[in-house]
This record gives C-alpha cells, structure tokens and sequence, in this order.
C-alpha cells in the first residue's frame, strides 16, 4: 500500500458542475483499481492525496501529472503506508453556487471537512494540514471530532 499527495492549479477556475463530473469520474476509476483517497479544490488550488496499490499508483499519477486541467503539478509524498486513511472517496471545495450544495454526497464544505485520520503518520499529517491550509486558507479548520 502506498500514497501519494500532489498539488496543483487550475489552468482555468472549475465549476460545481466540472467538480461533480470530476469526482463522478474519480470515483468509478478509483473504484476499479481500487484506489481511495482525497482531493481538496478552492478558488483554483488543488491538492489530492491518493492511496492503493503502488503499481496503480505510479501510472495513475503520472497520468493525473499529464492532465490538462491543471498546471504546476508537485508531488509532496509518495511512500509506502501500512494502511488506508480515507476508505471512501471524497471531494472538499469552496462550491461558487450554494444552493443545493448539501444534497451533493461525498462532497464537503471546507468547515465540513473530516479531521486529518490518526493512521497518517506525524510527518504526513502534518503536510496534510498544511496543504488543507494552502487550499483553504488558514481560517478554515477540519471539523471537529464528534464525542
């Protein structure tokens, strides 16, 4: 098992609607191979971080590097992992049209987003934060831990 965490910009802002084709897209491919994860967008700024087999992976990133949907593609970590950390696939972002926006399943509002899983290591949660931070901005914290 391994996973992957990159970031990027849009070449061009993405709509609701190009968000939801993308996560629709994701999670049937990921399905298939396998692969779960978590990619966060807001105001052009993407980050995703992907988990599965490393021989899905290595070609999958390598393709998502390809896309022309983004640009200044940087690859933060790629390591092995001793287990999954997102088991459901999922999408944050900051939607340009709120209405209708709760209906969405697997999609979250930045407030809404789940906090970091204790399976990442110290080192990875902490990039992960920070590139939620990066994404979000600095005022937006993941949402707290239900009792």
């Amino acid at each position: 098992m391994h996973h992957i965490v990159y970031m990027s910009r849009a070449v061009r802002p993405l709509s609701d609607q190009d968000l939801q084709q993308l996560l629709a897209q994701c999670r049937h491919d990921n399905a298939l191979h396998h692969v779960t994860g978590v990619l966060f967008y807001s105001h052009g700024n993407i980050a995703q971080l992907i988990e599965g087999d490393p021989a899905i992976l290595g070609p999958l990133y390598e393709k998502i590097a390809q896309d022309g949907r983004h640009s200044n593609v940087r690859q933060l970590i790629n390591r092995p992992i001793t287990r999954r950390s997102f088991p459901h696939w999922s999408m944050a972002f900051h939607p340009l049209e709120t209405e209708g926006f709760s209906s969405l399943e697997g999609f979250f509002l930045p407030n809404q987003v789940p906090p970091t899983p204790e399976t990442l290591t110290i080192a990875d949660a902490m990039l992960v934060d920070l590139v939620r931070q990066a994404v979000f901005g600095a005022d937006v914290a993941p949402a707290a831990v239900p009792a």
